[in-house]
């Protein structure tokens, strides 16, 4: 599937929804492997944010920046300012590292054409551009936090999720070519 140029409410609420049922699982299944509010050893949202956004351009992101307010907002933060502007850097980072990896590349994207140098500098890129926004606005807003222990474990954590997911998708998308040619 390639990325839309317009603004498509179906895939919109289609990144909000996964996002958050992503969120849910990963708080669920990786509970133990949480390092602090916010902060996982391993945190597979990450992965799909990347992966909705690099798929669903500018809609994936809007998708993942409403579910993540939500989600901030209903289960994280009392400060409204803090929850929207975290939600905000979710749907942000994952767009952000895209155009720094593929700056050239226009919208549509389609992540069997990517090679594993490619798809891997995006990954780092992203890993380290989410979690430096994150820590950089809850720094902001929180005087006591510590910033570069947090920093380093979002990004280890960011890092792990979003190999994870990324190549479970290459996978995933590489299987059903090959079944598809087959047929």
């Amino acid at each position: 599937m390639s990325a839309s140029v317009f603004l498509s409410p179906v895939l919109i609420s289609i990144a909000a929804i996964l996002y958050a049922v992503s969120f849910l699982i990963n708080s669920y299944v990786m509970g133990s492997f949480s390092f602090s509010l916010g902060v996982s050893w391993v945190f597979l949202p990450a992965g799909l944010r990347l992966l909705l956004t690099l798929l669903f351009d500018k809609n994936g992101a809007i998708g993942i920046a409403i579910a993540s307010i939500a989600i901030s907002l209903g289960f994280y933060f009392e400060d409204p300012v803090l929850g929207i502007g975290a939600g905000i850097i979710s749907g942000l980072a994952p767009y952000i590292a895209k155009l720094l990896v593929f700056p050239d590349k226009g919208s549509s994207r389609d992540l069997s054409q990517l090679d594993a140098k490619q798809l891997l500098n995006c990954v780092f890129v992203f890993s380290v551009v989410s979690p430096l926004m994150h820590q950089a606005w809850y720094s902001l807003h929180n005087q006591e936090s510590s910033f570069f222990e947090h920093l380093g474990v979002m990004i280890i954590g960011d890092l792990i999720g979003t190999l994870i997911v990324i190549y479970l998708a290459k996978v995933a998308i590489f299987l059903y070519k090959k079944k598809a040619s087959n047929h």
